[in-house]
This record gives structure tokens, sequence and C-alpha cells, in this order.
């Protein structure tokens, strides 16, 4: 392999970070923390969350909006912070289409706990208006099988109602290492969380800031350079500020091992983790359950296609209703590129064999990690045009100055961003 150099830098976890932020803002300790700039989703939730401690006379003039544009973890988290922020009285908004996705089963529950929310989008969807009260705790229901970040905004406000919660799944938790890390993260606070395999319990309780609390490197974002490494084998990448599993707070650090069974070796040091390929094996099919943690599906897709590996996802059907409806933005756009994606319910296929591609030009759907995902897989060769490119300013907004480190010049031509190799 040839040695590495110029390491990856990485964002901060958002999921870390926006449970630190809601933790931060009940301890009292918000004003004290650090502006988050890595990604807009930080940025989002952090000043959405200082709007909320606004003066009184400000909030007088009525309905001040949150304006959480794109942003899907801040607009689940934020609605139920200002649900159970006594005196509060905001409009939760953002772009059309993250006003339009699913929020009933998190409302329901608060609704029940006694939130005054009132919908003023078609069919009960956003914006809501949020009148902000000390709610009620007791016993309550919810789907597990729609979004862990609906779990994880209850949990989070919780210990300020009275009496706590506790929410039993009626269907079985998706994504479940995002609501564990929750809970990780509460208890750093003081916050006692008990989990079973039927549902959460918070109890009522003061958030006391810890002394010391790191906010890891996103190990989401560094599903991108494991996808690298599969295309490239011949080159190691290193990462830097990456904790390693067993230690990291993330669920997605369960990319180390995923990748492993790719032949993509982790080396973890105390500056990061050095990626590289295994030269004695080349694996052609793999089967992975995605359920808990399908935030690395695209870059997974992407990096198997580029590798000339066959695979079986399954566990994958919350993607639909991500920033984009993944499993359809992904079977589009690999079909440009000549690779037909087999879309289930709840699986994504490749058997192998392409086409000639019949366009460079990547559609982006408002969300990154397709854009991410279909960058890296430039490695393989052909130059793509990725559209809208500032999407990933989401979760990574340097990443675009990233890419050179692995072989690949970006170049902006008005709304898209062409990716070719150069070695």
């Amino acid at each position: 392999m040839s040695p590495f150099y110029n390491p990856i830098q990485l964002p901060l976890s958002k999921s870390i970070g926006a449970r630190f932020l809601v933790a931060s803002y009940f301890a009292g300790t918000l004003g004290a923390v650090p502006r988050m700039d890595d990604c807009d989703d930080l940025r989002v939730i952090q000043q959405a969350l200082i709007d909320l401690l606004v003066s009184k006379e400000w909030l007088e003039a009525g309905e001040p909006p949150l304006d959480i544009h794109a942003s899907g973890t801040a607009f689940r988290f934020v609605t139920a912070v200002a649900a159970s922020t006594p005196g509060a009285d905001f409009l939760v908004t953002g772009t059309p289409r993250l006003c339009s996705r699913p929020m009933a089963p998190l409302l329901d529950v608060l609704r029940k706990a006694g939130a005054g929310i009132e919908a003023r989008g078609e069919g009960g969807t956003g914006p809501y208006h949020v009148i902000g009260k000390r709610l009620t705790g007791g016993e309550f229901e919810i789907r597990g099988d729609v979004s862990s970040q609906f779990i994880s905004a209850l949990m989070l406000v919780a210990p300020t109602w009275k009496g706590g919660m506790k929410l039993k799944f009626t269907t079985p938790l998706v994504s479940r290492p995002y609501a564990e890390m929750t809970a990780k993260v509460m208890s750093k606070f003081g916050i006692g969380v008990r989990f079973s395999e039927h549902g959460v319990e918070v109890s009522e309780g003061e958030y006391l800031a810890p002394r010391d609390f790191k906010v890891e490197a996103d190990w989401s974002a560094a599903g991108f350079f494991y996808e690298a490494a599969i295309i490239n084998r011949s080159r190691e990448v290193f990462v830097e500020g990456l904790t390693p599993p067993g230690i990291s707070l993330q669920g997605d650090s369960a990319t180390a091992a995923i990748f492993e069974r790719l032949g993509i070796n982790s080396e973890f040091s105390e500056k990061g983790v050095l990626i590289g390929a295994a030269p004695w094996f080349l694996p052609d099919y793999i089967e992975a359950d995605m359920t808990d943690t399908p935030d690395l599906v695209p870059a997974l897709v992407a990096g198997c296609i580029g590798s000339a590996c066959r695979f079986r996802f399954t566990g994958v059907r919350n993607l639909r209703v991500k920033e984009s409806d993944r499993l359809e933005a992904l079977r589009r756009e690999m079909f440009k590129l000549g690779y037909t994606l087999n879309v289930e319910e709840d699986a994504i296929e490749w058997r192998g064999g392409a086409t000639p591609a019949h366009s460079r030009d990547i559609e982006t759907y408002d969300d990154h990690r397709i854009a991410m995902a279909f960058a890296v897989m430039t490695i393989c060769g052909p130059t793509l045009r990725i559209h809208h490119p500032e999407v990933v300013d989401k979760s990574f907004e340097d990443f675009w100055n990233q890419l050179p480190k692995l072989g690949l010049q970006c170049r902006r031509e008005g709304e898209y961003m062409e990716v070719k190799r150069v070695w």
C-alpha cells in the first residue's frame, strides 16, 4: 500500500452534538457551549435552542419562528424541547420537505403529556405552533419503526416532566444504537434511563452538566472514507480523531466491523484510524442487516458497486423517510451510471453487471449522504457532476476540501460540482 499523507479531518458527530446541546439547554449551560459550526444541523439546533432562551418581552411580540431549515433531528428535538419549556410560544418551521416529514408518533405522545401543539400544514403536518408548559409524565406508547429520533426527543425532555416517562414500543425499534446513545449522553448529565427490549423508562430529574464532555468526531461521515478504501484498495487513508468502537458513543462506529467483512482493516491509535485493504481478500458478495446503521447504506452501496462486490442489504425501509427517499435516489442515480439496483420494501440489492452509462449528472435530492456517496465513487474512474453540492453542508461543510486527499479534483461549475480522479 502507498503510505498515507494529508489526514482526513472529520466534523463533530452531529448525533452526539445535538443531544449534548439539548442536555446543556436543560442544564442551564448552553450559553457556555462554543459555537458548533462544523455542519448546518448543529448550527441550526444550537441557534434554535438559544432562541428559546430569549427574553419574555420578545416573546410577547407573538409566535417568533424557529426556522430549522432542512434538519430532521432539529425539527424533532426542538419541537419536543419547546413543548416542554414553560412560557415558550414559537412557530417551529423549516423547508417544505422537512415540514412534510412524519411527526405524528412524536406529537401524539407530547399531546398526551399535555403539550400545546397546533399543526399549521395540511394533514397535520408542519409548521407547528408550540406553546410550552410543564408537562405531565406517565405511561405512553409509540411505534418504534418510524424514527428512533422520536424516542430520543422524548427521552431528552422527559426528565422535566412531572413523574418522568415510561414509553412502550408497539413495534421493534429501528436504529436502536441512536436511542442508546441518547441514554449514554443523558447519563453523563446525571439522568437515569432504563432500556428494555420493549421500551424505555426515564426518571424525573435535574440535568447537571459534567465537567468534561467531548463531542466525538463523526463516524457517519467516516463511512465515506471507508467507501474510498474499498474502491481504491491500493491506498491507505488516515482519518483523524475517531474514537474506537467499544469506547465511542456512536452506533455508527459499527462501520469498522461492517467494512472489515469487505476486507478493510482499521488500525486505531491515539490520533485516529488508519484504513487500508487486506491485499489477500477481495470479496465479491456481502449480505448485511442495516436496521441499526441505516445512515451507512449510501456509502456501502456506492463502495460495493465501485469495487464490483454484489450485495443484499436488509433493514432499510426507514431510508424512505430520510432527507430523501434514499432507496429510490440510489436506484435512479445508479441506473444513470449503468447499474441496476433491485429495491424491495425492506431490502436493496445489486446482482452484478453493468451497462454503458447514459448520464454523469447526479441529482442529490437535497440529501447530503447521496451527494457524498456518489462523489467518492468517482474514484472508480468516470468524472461525475454532483448537482447542488452545497447539500453536504448539512453534516460535513468541509467535505469537498477533503476529497483531494483521496486523489480527486473538485471544481464548482454553476449548480454542479465536477469531481474527477487525478491519480
